[in-house]
């Protein structure tokens, strides 16, 4: 059985397509279920809404089923999980949720990768930068709870942490970069959906904070669906990780099937997200349904029964089925899945991390638990020829007018952007556009002055003024 959230009224959301999507295809092919045919039944429910979820888990266990899939928020998820603990019948999950010490949850796998091995990945990277300072941006209070291996940090590796939370009923995050860019605080991760990342990346450019000055990492994995076409030749470094295992021809074309029926669809409006693209939920839902499959084809004489909620009676081979779901093995989309026996976390799986560069976002590195991070060579190599770094920029040169230099080009018909100055430093300008490959925009600084530091405020004015705010 599948419980997923949904806004009312809206689409079926990815993870529930993802759900039909992986029962058809083992239907069909046959391969990893001969003799079976898997049936399936899916409730909706609202977000937050614990209550519904109960009673749809209750509904589905009355009708027998071998286990519960979602849904993904905590609360829900929590209401289903202790349903599950007491009729023993497995929880599927494929989305973060916080663990405390003493979990009592035996009936339970997550197949989302443990956040204390991410932290560490992240931790990882930090390091093989060499960063000092870092201010971690986070969206909501278990950010800080996912995040704690790299809060904890500074006292260990003498980093400088500074820590943000993007605003919570707004996706205007103009006011939090502008104080990040006063602070100049240039190293920065976020912990964010990829949909919050896009805009943010919006945003990010617009304030001209998407230069190679700047270098963002994002725990999200999905930082691959993100459309990074208008930032490609600003020269931000931006790095992320991926599980969606690419590189793997049978992935690749399982992923292209699912984009095709996808792109069927009508497009979101201008979200910063490619079209089509298999997210990361997707994609573990997928994999959830196949390790689920692994164990029924183990445990054929397994029948399933109908469970009364109101009637303390597990399910005599729920005990069974869940420890052979937690010794499963399988090569999924997101890479090898394994779990850890006693909690029934993902803690080991492999890792891509991906950078962006011109021709997009590409794998520059892997990170696993065991070996941890080992970035390719042209990452590590030389940095990128600065006459290389110009092309296909377009650049604003702030100046003043000056004599021989800068002047103002003398004609009797009117005279529009660049065409209006004539000059020494003018003429260079031009040549080196020329050789170099770059587009620039000439603007006169607004009072005329090189600039100076103000005695009363310590604030610049003129031209220096211009550069520190841009």
């Amino acid at each position: 059985g599948g419980i997923f959230e949904c806004v009312e009224s809206g689409p079926m959301g990815a993870e529930e397509l993802a759900f039909r999507f992986a029962v058809n295809t083992i239907n069909r092919n046959r391969t990893l279920l001969p003799n079976t045919t898997l049936t399936y039944d899916t409730q909706k429910i609202n977000l937050y809404d614990s209550f519904e979820a109960s009673k749809k888990a209750c509904d589905q266990l009355s009708l027998g089923v071998a286990a519960i899939f979602g849904p993904s928020h905590s609360s829900s998820a929590n209401a289903v999980q202790s349903i599950c603990n007491a009729l023993g019948v497995p929880h599927i999950q494929t989305r973060w949720k916080h663990q405390v010490s003493d979990n009592k949850d035996s009936f339970y796998v997550s197949l989302y990768p443990d956040f204390s091995s991410l932290s560490r990945a992240i931790l990882d990277l930090v390091q093989f930068f060499k960063w000092k300072t870092v201010t971690v941006v986070y969206d909501d209070s278990t950010g800080l709870i996912r995040l704690q291996e790299l809060i904890k940090a500074p006292s260990r590796y003498n980093l400088r942490l500074k820590i943000r939370q993007l605003p919570a009923d707004t996706k205007d995050a103009k006011p939090l970069l502008k104080e990040m860019k006063r602070g100049k605080e240039f190293h920065v991760i976020f912990d964010c959906s990829h949909e919050m990342a896009a805009g943010i990346l919006k945003q990010a450019l617009a304030m001209g904070m998407m230069t190679e000055y700047y270098h963002y990492i994002f725990t999200t994995l999905d930082l691959f669906a993100l459309d990074v076409e208008p930032y490609r030749y600003s020269g931000v470094n931006m790095t992320g990780f991926r599980i969606l295992n690419t590189e793997n021809t049978q992935v690749s074309s399982i992923i292209e099937k699912w984009s095709m029926e996808r792109l069927q669809a009508p497009p979101k409006p201008d979200s910063g997200l490619l079209d089509g693209f298999m997210t990361t939920d997707a994609a573990l839902m997928y994999d959830a349904v196949h390790v689920v499959s692994v164990a029924v084809q183990q445990f054929p004489q397994m029948t399933v029964s109908s469970l009364q909620c109101n009637r303390h009676k597990p399910w005599r081979f729920g005990t069974r089925f869940m420890s052979l779901i937690k010794e499963a093995h399988w090569e999924g989309l997101t890479g090898r899945i394994t779990f850890n026996k006693t909690n029934g976390l993902r803690t080991d799986f492999d890792l891509d991390v991906i950078s962006l560069k011109e021709e997009g976002l590409e794998k520059v590195g892997t990170w696993d638990p065991l070996s941890g991070l080992n970035m390719t060579e042209n990452q590590k190599g030389k940095p990128a020829n600065i006459t290389d770094s110009l092309s296909n920029r377009s650049l604003i040169v702030t100046t003043i007018l000056e004599e021989p230099y800068v002047m103002f080009k003398k004609s009797d018909k009117p005279l529009y952007g660049n065409d209006r100055f004539e000059g020494y430093c003018i003429d260079l300008l031009r040549e080196l556009s020329t050789i170099l490959g770059f587009s620039y925009e000439i603007r006169l600084v607004e009072d005329g002055k090189y600039g100076a530091q103000e005695d009363a405020s310590g604030q610049w004015n003129g031209m220096v003024r211009e550069l520190i705010d841009h």
